[in-house]
């Protein structure tokens, strides 16, 4: 692999690890500071997009060690995360209705999901006919 794709696999390895880690050991901080309110169920989804992120991170890391060759379907269903979350977050910027939580920090929160679609959207450019093969 190019050391571009390594570099690009890294970047959303590092974006999902931090969402991951900050979902699943910070689940109350979390949720307060950028959901507004705490209760079990909104603990509970937290934990288990955390969980999910940590497990696309460890895809990412093991497609590092081996080959990005027909790798298509993760790499989409990341892109896929990215992009919905991101549109959610605009929605709450331009509608102003950031809840609980302030503008700011729901806007911190799009840039960094606007960086990871970057990539993504890069990294799925430039290694579509090698992802796409098996």
């Amino acid at each position: 692999m190019s050391k571009t794709n390594n570099i690009l696999i890294l970047l959303n390895i590092i974006f999902l690890l931090y969402y991951s880690i900050q979902l699943i050991i910070f689940t109350d901080e979390f949720s307060i500071s950028n959901l507004g309110s705490f209760n079990h169920a909104i603990a509970g989804l937290s934990e288990i997009i955390g969980i999910i992120f940590f497990s696309l991170a460890l895809c990412l890391i093991l497609i590092i060690k081996n080959n990005i060759k027909g790798q298509i379907p993760i790499f989409f269903t990341i892109f896929l995360i990215q992009l919905l979350i991101f549109i959610n977050f605009l929605r709450y910027i331009f509608t102003d209705s950031p809840g609980e939580t302030s503008v700011q920090s729901i806007s911190l929160n799009a840039l960094i999901f606007f960086l990871g679609l970057i990539s993504s959207i890069f990294f799925l450019y430039i290694n579509y006919k090698s992802l796409k093969q098996f």
